[in-house]
This record gives structure tokens, sequence and C-alpha cells, in this order.
């Protein structure tokens, strides 16, 4: 039998090991003000962001490829997933939208080290950031995601206002 808690403990857990020697800050930003951290991109993990409208639709296509999907984040304020996908995998997915319409509406983008995933505690919704997939399983692989990228709906223009995924 599972005690309660304990997929966010590990979750949490795995987050924080991102963080170097500062575990006791994100605990803190956790705890108080919004509720969001900052943690680190490049030790543990890269990010791929992409709209949601964009993003919901390459987890249709993961989901009907019975693909293993690793964790996922929706800021729901900004319509942005956050895929966290294999260290070193930012670099492949610059050069893999390049010249794609992805890539010119800005609706995907990638990120590597010097970069942050603001972030709530893992089973927490916080300013609306929920995770929709917890950290603690394998990451998604970049490979297998830039394929549902590439094989699902093609970019269409949003109703919303354009915006840059990362300023």
């Amino acid at each position: 039998m599972r005690r309660p808690g304990t997929v966010e403990t590990g979750a949490a857990d795995w987050l924080l090991s991102s963080t170097g020697e500062e575990p006791g800050r994100v605990r803190l930003q956790w705890a108080s003000g919004d509720g969001l951290a900052d943690l680190p991109v490049g030790p543990l993990f890269d990010l791929v962001r992409m709209s949601d409208d964009v993003g919901f639709a390459v987890v249709q296509e993961l989901r009907g490829r019975d693909a293993a999907i690793g964790p996922v984040m929706l800021a729901t304020a900004s319509h942005v997933l956050s895929f966290l996908v294999p260290p070193g995998s930012a670099r492949e997915w610059k050069a893999w939208l390049e010249g794609t319409g992805h890539g010119r509406r800005r609706a995907v983008a990638a990120a590597g080290p010097g970069r942050v995933l603001r972030c709530p505690r893992p089973g927490c919704v916080r300013q609306g950031h929920i995770w929709l997939v917890v950290p603690g399983g394998p990451l998604t692989d970049s490979r297998v995601l830039w394929a549902a990228l590439r094989d699902s709906a093609p970019p269409r223009p949003r109703d919303r206002a354009s915006y840059a995924l990362f300023r």
C-alpha cells in the first residue's frame, strides 16, 4: 500500500536534486510568496516549451503512439506547456526548429543551461502553474517528442496576441 504524498514527495526530491547546494532556497520559494520556485535548467533536464494549442496536440500524438511522456508542466496564464527532456537536448531542438513554421511563429522553443524553470511543488497548483505529469519518472525522449511535434497538426495563427516563449 502506497502512503499518501509518496509520488509528490519523490517528485519534489528529484526536482530539489537539480538545485545543487540550494534546496533550502527552493523549499522557501515553494512555501512562501507565490509558491513558485526557480529551478536551474541543465543539470538534470533541458526544456522544450510549446504554446498550449501545439503542446496538447503533441501530447495527443504521443498518447496515440503509446510513447512514454515524461514530466510536463502547464502555465495557464501564459498558455505554455514545458516538457522536461534530457540534458543537452536544447541544442538539438534549436537546430531542428530552425526554419520550421513552429520556430518562425515562436510557438516552440528550447532552453538549456542558463535558463530556469519556474514551477510549483509537485501536487500543488500555484499561480496557474500545475504539473500535468509529475517529475520522477523518465524524461520525454527528445527524438520521440520531435517526431510527435512534426506529425501533429501544423502550426496555425493564434487567436490571441502573439508572444515569445522566452523573453
